[in-house]
């Protein structure tokens, strides 16, 4: 997977929810593209507490090399 091809789902206008498939086979959900952060060769993702605090609930660093597939998610009902 390239950078510029996660870049342009998490600038989607509107942003559409999706799906991260590992080679693992491990999932990770990508809900708001906030507290996620491309690099040229990793996936910066944070769980964040409460909106507006700087404070981690985790954190994840993915390789961009191992995601093989990203699916688009329904949106979470309001």
């Amino acid at each position: 997977m390239n950078p510029e091809a996660v870049n342009s789902l998490l600038s989607a206008t509107p942003f559409v929810p999706f799906r991260l498939t590992l080679t693992t086979g491990e999932t990770m959900d990508v809900r708001d593209p906030s507290p996620v952060f491309i690099s040229n060769l990793s996936i910066h993702m944070f769980g964040i507490k409460r909106q507006g605090e700087h404070l981690a609930d985790w954190f994840r660093l993915i390789s961009l090399r191992h995601v093989v597939k990203i699916e688009a998610l329904e949106p979470q009902a309001a």
